[in-house]
């Protein structure tokens, strides 16, 4: 194809105080550069709206927020339209860090080759991406899940934590989720086969989830922290297992609340351990052999919220940081 002059970006107009608003983001136009030497041009077909990028915008990463005027950061899976690398192809898909726009100018070396086949090319940025890596990196390396023991997942609809359940189910556990909207609690349960499902938005919540465990938990999968966490904290049986992936409630806050109270953890014997996803990458031949199957197979459910066109992303990303998307977020950008 001809490649258009310039490309469409999304940039970063103001950093968020609280709930993020449209107007921290700006749409602008702005020339597309041939591909140097070992780089490629890439049209984006999906792009993936992550959490992630609230604390980014916040400052609470040791990495450097992105500069006021610089694309939006975040992944997208598209097609190589120009080369001139030696290991990619015009038409071949990719998946990388291209930020929010619609060309991206890419080294190869930056890019993961995609292989439609397999599924759907938008699973590579969720249920066959760095959502479902993360699922799987926690349950196999942290939480272990063994036959016959209860594993408790919060945001049990999310990207994350549905796949965290289905693995955990397929181990041979009791799977136990919580969501917030009682929609979100429906498709847990009878979408992701979740046995249980509990909104933390119900005024007994903790009372909830109690009954819900009757006999305490032995895996807790978190993505939220707060309240939520302190509750399930208080259900961990000896020897338990948590897996501290995600800290949703906060990311929206302008500064960082008290902790839960830790002694549960003391008296269980629990293991606490964090899960940074970008730590478990060269695992990710292992996780697409083991997860693409059942995916293909339907063992393993996937749900996509799709929003349409590169203007759209920024209301969809409010919408997911209000906790109004179900399953992956992703951004539609050509067919």
């Amino acid at each position: 194809m001809a490649l258009p002059p310039t490309r469409q970006v999304v940039q970063v107009l103001r950093y968020p105080d609280g709930i993020p608003r449209e107007q921290d983001f700006g749409l602008d136009r702005r020339p597309l550069a041939a591909p140097a030497a070992g780089e490629v041009v890439v049209r984006n077909h999906w792009l993936s709206l992550d959490p992630y990028l609230r604390p980014l915008l916040g400052g609470r990463y040791a990495i450097p927020r992105p500069e006021r005027g610089a694309v939006v950061p975040g992944g997208a899976v598209g097609r190589v339209v120009e080369s001139n690398a030696e290991h990619l192809g015009v038409g071949d898909w990719v998946v990388g860090d291209t930020g929010w726009c619609d060309f991206a100018v890419m080294s190869q070396d930056s890019l993961r080759r995609v292989d439609p086949d397999l599924a759907p090319p938008s699973t590579a940025l969720g249920v066959l991406g760095i959502p479902g890596l993360t699922a799987w990196a926690g349950m196999h390396t942290i939480g272990r899940p063994q036959p016959g023991e209860t594993v408790l997942v919060s945001t049990a609809a999310g990207a994350v934590g549905s796949v965290a359940g289905q693995l955990a189910r397929l181990a041979g556990c009791r799977t136990v989720g919580i969501a917030g909207l009682e929609a979100k609690c429906t498709v847990a349960r009878e979408a992701f086969g979740f046995d249980e499902c509990v909104s933390h938005l119900s005024p007994g919540f903790a009372e909830d989830l109690r009954a819900a465990c009757p006999d305490g938990i032995d895996v807790y999968f978190d993505n939220v922290g707060g309240p939520v966490l302190e509750a399930a904290l208080s259900l961990l049986r000896p020897q338990a297992r948590v897996v501290l992936c995600g800290l949703s409630s906060q990311y929206n806050q302008g500064g960082r609340p008290p902790g839960p109270n830790l002694g549960p953890v003391i008296a269980a014997r629990a293991t606490l351990q964090g899960l940074v996803v970008f730590d478990h990458l060269d695992r990710f031949n292992e996780f697409t052999d083991e997860v693409a199957p059942l995916v293909r197979g339907g063992s393993v459910q996937y749900r996509e919220s799709v929003s349409e066109g590169l203007a759209s992303a920024p209301a969809a990303f409010i919408a997911m940081m209000s906790g109004r998307n179900l399953g992956k977020s992703l951004v539609r950008l050509a067919e």
